[in-house]
């Protein structure tokens, strides 16, 4: 998202309107062989849930990130994405009569000690608490999206979760790209670098990952499958560090403490 955004010299390239619309349009396109399959075999019941699945799970939260990725490091997005297993579990209790286990909530709140920890280490970038806080709403959803496919999407092929979920999102995505100024990536010097990072981050990071997430949601269940996301920072304070921002000793530290928090939420039995 950071390369959509910006240039190596740090001009704009795409909007964070245009950077959330493509990745939906990208990857719908990519999964349209799947989505073509199974569109004919979905029940009329599932529509609601796949809609929800498809806003909660990757249309609004890709726009949330978006957005605020133009004033948060990319470790600290991926940071704030740990609280995640938090929202699900909470929800998962409310709404839809989920048990959790000890050793599983263990985990999570070591986990978020680690995440708390990092953002604690990471000092100035917490400046602008009102596009940290796009991100917990965006976690918010990916708790909702999570809990709708752990609970009422059971039946269905994750790929056809994913391909269908995306394909619903890409067209209002579609409506809204097309009202941008599409000619503003075409004059950059640094507009195909920027598309192909976004492809990518669509294919790869938004189709395929998607698929593996939904798989892993269905076999291992919501709860514990949200954990996942205690391992981003780590992913994401990387990609940070290769495109120039900086990685304490005690932020390396914290991610250690996060790792324990995954592998302890992991212990537990399925959910």
């Amino acid at each position: 998202m950071k390369m959509g955004l910006k240039g190596s010299d740090g001009t704009s390239v795409m909007s964070p309107y245009q950077v959330a619309c493509l990745r939906m349009i990208l990857a719908a396109v990519a999964l349209s062989p799947i989505t073509y399959q199974a569109i004919r075999k979905i029940k009329k019941e599932d529509w609601k849930y796949l809609a929800v699945v498809g806003f909660c799970g990757s249309g609004i939260p890709a726009f949330l990130f978006a957005i605020s990725q133009q004033h948060l490091d990319s470790g600290l997005a991926g940071i704030l994405n740990t609280i995640t297993p938090l929202f699900t579990l909470l929800l998962a209790v409310i709404f839809f009569n989920k048990k959790s286990h000890r050793q599983q909530i263990i985990g999570m709140i070591i986990g978020f000690i680690g995440a708390a920890g990092i953002i604690a280490v990471k000092g100035s970038s917490m400046a602008n608490y009102e596009y940290a806080f796009l991100i917990l709403i965006a976690t918010v959803l990916y708790g909702i999206s999570v809990n709708t496919v752990g609970h009422h999407l059971q039946h269905m092929k994750a790929p056809w979760i994913t391909a269908v979920s995306i394909t619903l999102v890409s067209i209002p995505c579609l409506l809204i790209f097309m009202t941008t100024d599409i000619h503003q990536i075409t004059k950059h010097p640094e507009g195909m670098r920027s598309l192909t990072a976004i492809a990518v981050l669509a294919i790869f990071g938004t189709g395929l990952a998607n698929i593996l997430f939904f798989r892993l949601t269905q076999t291992a269940g919501a709860i514990m499958a949200s954990t996942v996301t205690y391992l981003i920072p780590i992913v994401a304070v990387s990609w940070g560090l290769f495109l120039g921002e900086s990685l304490s000793l005690g932020q390396m530290g914290f991610a250690g403490i996060i790792l324990l928090g995954v592998y302890l939420g992991n212990q537990g039995k399925k959910s």
